[in-house]
Parts: C-alpha cells; structure tokens; sequence
C-alpha cells in the first residue's frame, strides 16, 4: 500500500510539471492605432505574433490589443508598469509623465531623414535611455522604431508661416515639449487624448492637430481637417516596451530571445511599412479632399527659428544638458552616417518588411 502511494504521488507530480511545462504563456500587447489589416502597426505586430509564436513552438501566444481597447496610451504604459498588461506598442505621447528624458527625443527639427533618427534609435545614446528608463519604471524598451515624422493640419486656414497658426487651438500629446512647442509658434497647446482627438476635431474642441501622414489617413481625420502644412516638425518615435518582471520571471532564457528578437524584426518591418503608407497616405489624403501645403526652404526657416530654441530650452530645463546634448550628438553622428543614402535604406526597409509580411500570409 505505501509503495503505491508513494507511485500515485510520484504519477501525480509528474502531471503537475506536465501541465505547468505545456502551460501557455500569453502576452496582452497593447496598441492605439486603428484595427485595420493594412494598418502599419497592426501589419508589424502580426509579425511579431508569427515569429514568437512559432519560435517558441506554441509556448507563448501573442494577443494584439489595437484601437486603445485597454485604454488610452497613458493607461495602456501604466498597465504595462504595473503587469496587468505584458506589451505595448507606444508613441512618447505619455512617457514623459513617468520618465520626462524621453523629451530628448523632442527636440524640434531633431534629424534630416527617418533614417537618420533610425540610427540614432540603434545609438549608444538610446542604449543609456532605456537603461535608465528600466531602472526607474520596471518596464524594459524592447526597440524604438518609426512614429514618423509630424506634420500640422487644421480646419480653419491655410498655413504657410509661424504666423497663420497665431490662436489657432492645437491638439498635442499629453507632452510638455510639444506643448512649449505649439506655443512658441504662436498657438494654443490643447493636450487630447489620442482615442479622443477625432471627437475633439468634430466638435471643434481643437481647431487643429500634429500627427504622422499616414494616422492623418488611417484615423480618418481628413473628415474633420481641410488643411495640412508639411513642416516635419518632430520625429516621433514608437516604443515596443515590456515589463520586465515578467520578461523575466515568465519566460524562459529560450523564450527570452526569441520575443527579443522577433521584436527587433518588429522595429524595423514598422519602419517600412509606416514609410510606405506616408508615400500612399499622401495622394489619398489629397484625393479626399484635403490641401496640401509644403513650405519653402525660407518658410520652414521661420519655423525652425522659432521652435528649436524654444524647444531645447524646455527641454534642457526640464531633463538637463547631459540628456540634451547626448541626443543632439547622436542626431550628428546619425547624420554623418546616412550621408547621402536615405532614399535607399528606406527603399530596403519597404522591400524587407513586404517581404516578410507576405510570408506570414
């Protein structure tokens, strides 16, 4: 009798790491983008999914939360934070209020060409910033990878100059560089949650909005904006970030990898398919019906000369020199880098995420 026992005991451990090793993990990851199939973020994310999920044989499953359906940007981060979310695909709207370094990276008219900024994401620099973004959040920078480039747009008039936008009622992230920013131009900073924007447009809460091209066209904001002035004045990056408690506590070293590296895939299939729709986003924003304005070289000038001293004082205010100077460093270094082959390494950010992403389907 006590040998069976001692077997039915052994039989029943052997079942309990059984299950607990074919147990799947699931990771929640959060995203405010639209939900549409042709979606940039939605298309990258898809191949994280793939790649993680058949990395780790089935082990770890990936379930993509689109159109703020856990909450808005700064719900989402805190989620994250706190665990009850895994992942978030996340722009720097809300980051500042839990770490404010990452305004370095909102300095205006910080870098000539998306792959300038895409080195400067890969730098010693960003390094330094997630090490220290993890060590005061407990949240863990997977990669950084294209928001795009933003753009003004409003429904009251056309802008060419600093002082078209004078009253102007501008909606920005919940951040305080851009806000100082919209200001020095002459307009009304008005912080809108992104899930909210659209409504805010509507009901003319905003008069205007700064945003990449191709959430201009995927949010349909075209319905509530008639004019855009193609300025550029701020790269905004998007953050991959992870808690890092459970980066470590619930997956394996294997697993580990495979997310990490699935994810760097993930930064630069982004990239391509957000420079892709900012070329198509373009025509067909023009086809619905809105104007289109590109500043002359002296034009923007009027622009940069007023919002980049602006902007780097708040900012060094608020985050230091060391910070401010780091990024103004990589941003150089960045430059020198790309040279003249921008085009180029866009083109082979297009093909590969293409690529990649027909063979998932």
């Amino acid at each position: 009798m006590k040998k069976l026992t001692v077997l039915m005991l052994a039989l029943a451990l052997a079942l309990c790491f059984s299950v607990a090793a074919s147990a799947k993990v699931t990771i929640k990851l959060a995203n405010s983008g639209p939900d549409r199939p042709d979606n940039r973020t939605v298309k990258a994310v898809a191949i994280f999914k793939d790649m993680v999920e058949k990395g780790t044989n089935g082990e770890v499953e990936v379930k993509a939360y689109h159109a703020s359906k856990l909450g808005n940007e700064r719900e989402a981060l805190e989620g994250v934070k706190m665990g009850t979310i895994q992942m978030g695909t996340l722009s720097s709207g809300a980051v500042p209020g839990f770490f404010q370094e990452v305004m370095a990276f909102d300095i205006p008219y910080f870098v000539s060409s998306a792959p300038a900024a895409w080195e400067v994401f890969e730098s010693p620099f960003a390094e330094k910033f997630k090490d220290a973004f993890l060590k005061k959040t407990g949240v863990r920078i997977l990669g950084i990878t294209e928001n795009g480039y933003r753009h003004f747009t409003n429904g009251v008039r056309e802008v060419k100059v600093p002082k078209d936008m004078e009253g102007l009622k501008v909606r920005t992230m919940e951040n305080p560089a851009h806000m100082a920013m919209v200001k020095s131009l002459g307009a009304n900073p008005t912080p809108v949650p992104f899930g909210e924007l659209y409504m805010a447009l509507q009901q003319n809460v905003v008069d205007a909005m700064e945003c990449p091209i191709v959430l201009i066209y995927d949010m349909k904001f075209y319905e509530v904006q008639k004019y855009m002035t193609l300025d550029g004045h701020l790269y905004n990056p998007l953050f991959i970030f992870i808690n890092d408690r459970f980066y470590n506590k619930k997956l394996t070293p294997e697993q580990q990898k495979v997310v990490a590296d699935a994810a760097k895939v993930m930064v630069m299939t982004h990239a391509g398919f957000s420079q892709l729709a900012n070329r198509e986003g373009l025509d067909k924003l023009k086809a619905k019906g809105m104007q289109v304005y590109k500043p002359t070289p002296e034009e923007l000038a009027q622009f940069r000369k007023l919002a980049q001293p602006a902007g780097l004082e708040f900012i060094q205010g608020k985050i230091g020199k060391e910070w401010v100077d780091g990024a103004l460093e990589a941003a150089k270094v960045a430059e020198v880098k790309v040279g003249d082959k921008a085009d180029a390494i866009v083109q082979q950010h297009i093909d590969k995420a293409q690529e990649l992403y027909k063979k998932i389907k």
